[in-house]
């Protein structure tokens, strides 16, 4: 835990993309450990309020401001595997500020959370659906980050292997890490986060 006060501070944040206005004058906290869940229909800035968040992005206006040496992970909708190379060294890629001697041994470590360090090995593309979002999750993981943020990480599963890695997520996190989790997904929402924000597409 990092302390009581505010683990992530969003105030007045808007973002355009030229004229279209993305996301406008968007405030809220989140404590450590605390969970919030981000819905609304396609097109609101749900997946661009992640990116801004990771800094990924630059707002328009507005600020995000995080706790000093916050270290946040984050799964992608896409999952950004990068197809050339192995599952270890995909994961590995995530370390790159920590001691060189540690990053293997800390990528098998989220490997092994993530119950695939037998896959370390190999390509993405040699593996299912279901493994490759594992893989997200042990890099985003392996920095054993305070912020977890999920851009709707288990969209495409199917409903049994969506609610074995709901579990795993919900496991992994505990209770110290706080969440941001974008979904569609009511049941999603209800599992794994206690808060929710709505956003609204821009008209």
């Amino acid at each position: 835990m990092i302390s009581s006060a505010p683990l992530l501070t969003v105030r007045g944040l808007t973002k355009k993309h030229g004229p279209n206005m993305v996301i406008q004058d968007l405030s809220f906290s989140l404590a450590p450990g605390e969970r919030l869940a981000v819905m609304g229909p396609s097109g609101c800035g749900k997946s661009t309020l992640l990116r801004l968040i990771a800094g990924l992005e630059q707002p328009t206006s507005g600020i995000v401001e995080m706790s000093p040496a916050l270290r946040v992970g984050m799964v992608f909708q896409d999952l950004a595997l990068w197809p050339n190379l192995s599952v270890l060294e995909n994961v590995t890629l995530a370390l790159p500020h920590h001691p060189r001697k540690l990053r293997k041994p800390e990528a098998l470590a989220a490997l092994e959370a993530c119950h695939i360090a037998e896959l370390a090995r190999r390509r993405p593309s040699t593996l299912s659906i279901g493994q490759q979002q594992r893989v997200a999750i042990a890099r985003a993981i392996a920095v054993q980050p305070h912020l977890l943020l999920l851009d709707e990480p288990f969209s495409s599963l199917d409903a049994k292997l969506k609610a074995e890695l709901l579990n795993m997520v919900n496991s992994l996190a505990g209770r110290d890490v706080a969440l941001i989790l974008v979904t569609h997904d009511e049941m999603e929402a209800h599992q794994l986060c206690e808060r929710r924000v709505s956003l609204e597409r821009s008209v």
